[in-house]
């Protein structure tokens, strides 16, 4: 995925939470051990250089997430993603198959495991 999208074949948005996800999982790896902070620090600053554009979500998209959370027993950070690609009609790329699940039935979704250059 990131060699299609440095490569220009493939266009990659977020909402803006993935920043967050991003920072909270690297911290998370630091706290438990798995890498130095200088490590988190350069991974980050590598993630916030690749300058994914941002899918900005209004009042009314965020009731959407709420709903669509509720009624698929969905996390709203999960359905955050899922709001987002709707908003924009595109495809929602994900590793986590209970979302890849949920997703499926409502909007284009495609398993991280079956992304084919």
């Amino acid at each position: 995925v990131l060699e299609s999208f440095l490569g220009g074949a493939l266009d990659l948005k977020a909402p803006e939470l993935v920043v967050y996800e991003v920072g909270n999982t690297l911290w998370k790896a630091v706290k438990q051990g798995f890498i130095d902070f200088s490590v988190a620090e350069e991974k980050f600053s590598y993630f916030l250089g690749l300058r994914i554009d941002s899918i900005e979500l209004n009042e009314e998209d965020a009731r959407e997430t709420l709903k669509w959370g509720v009624e698929n027993n969905a996390t709203y950070y999960d359905s955050v993603y899922v709001e987002a690609s709707n908003k924009i009609g595109a495809t929602l790329l994900t590793a986590d198959d209970f979302l890849y699940e949920k997703a499926r039935k409502h909007i284009p979704t495609l398993h991280l495991r079956d992304y084919r250059k």
